[in-house]
């Protein structure tokens, strides 16, 4: 039961967020969102209906090391679906496109649905480096072996970005093998599940924020916020957090008939249509909002 999680503007998420996690103290864009992870989760869970390739139930299994586990598999050519297929595993060697230079080893309990990953599972062209593939960009789990100093089996972490799920096997597998480098200690502030409910959106949208208020100088009192592509997974996480922040949000979406009540839940003031190019007879027109999270 969370946001839809479809990245419009991923980020280098992991490495923002290893720097974040360092100092949970009230400055940072993840203790910030702790106070306001409330905010995006809906009154009355989500239930979309389940896309061919939804795995049935949202998480991996949590139970002790088995010999063999379950991985998502996806091949395709020049942009058709070949198969999408939940097969069984007994060893991480056996999967397509292992990375040479991964030297952790975490059972995953939750992913996500990013937008790269839908597309993926369709079989789109341009999003991997070559099929097949285990899809999934992020993911929050536990270490069970670590062949690097910086981890140990039993720590809880998070992986989100990086090239898992495009260029490496990613995280609809019960079982991934990283780099080190790439894995973040889950903050104190959230569970796993939390973690995932975020995602490189939601992360993202948070990072937008900051970068509002640090270079942008965004204040609440200083007018209203634009959030473009409103209805998406980061513009939907930004339109809540600058809502719980206090801001004026005026969600712009390409359905607003549709999705209106929805952003209005989320804190939205006001909801509009898509931007449209027309209406600049003159090159110098009144300012209309004092910052914009744009997706689009």
């Amino acid at each position: 039961s969370s946001l839809p999680l479809c990245c419009g503007a991923q980020m280098a998420a992991s490495r923002a967020m290893a720097e974040c996690a360092s100092v949970l103290d009230g400055r940072t864009s993840l203790s910030r969102l702790g106070r306001v992870a409330a905010h995006l989760k809906p009154a009355q869970p989500l239930r979309p209906k389940p896309h061919r390739w939804a795995l049935a139930g949202a998480r991996c299994s949590t139970s002790p090391p088995q010999a063999s586990f379950l991985a998502w598999i996806v091949d395709a050519s020049k942009g058709t679906l070949g198969s999408a297929k939940l097969l069984n595993f007994n060893a991480l060697s056996e999967l397509p496109q292992q990375d040479s230079n991964a030297s952790v080893t975490v059972r995953v309990h939750f992913s996500t649905i990013n937008y790269k990953d839908a597309m993926i599972m369709d079989g789109r062209d341009g999003v991997v480096r070559s099929f097949p593939i285990v899809p999934g960009i992020d993911l929050a789990g536990v270490v069970e072996s670590s062949d690097s100093p910086m981890w140990k089996a039993g720590d809880e972490v998070v992986l989100t970005g990086n090239k898992i799920g495009q260029h490496f096997d990613g995280g609809y597998s019960q079982l991934c093998r990283v780099q080190a480098e790439w894995l973040v200690r889950r903050p104190p502030a959230f569970s796993l599940e939390d973690c995932m409910t975020i995602g490189s959106a939601g992360f993202t949208a948070m990072q937008m924020v900051m970068h509002l208020e640090k270079f942008g100088e965004a204040l609440p009192e200083k007018g209203p916020v634009l959030v473009t592509g409103a209805g998406g997974g980061v513009g939907s996480t930004a339109v809540a957090i600058l809502a719980k922040l206090g801001y004026h949000v005026v969600a712009s979406s390409g359905r607003p008939s549709v999705l209106a009540e929805y952003l209005r839940g989320l804190g939205a003031a006001e909801v509009i249509g898509r931007l449209e190019g027309g209406g600049r007879e003159r090159p110098l027109q009144t300012q209309r909002w004092a910052a914009v999270v744009d997706t689009v």
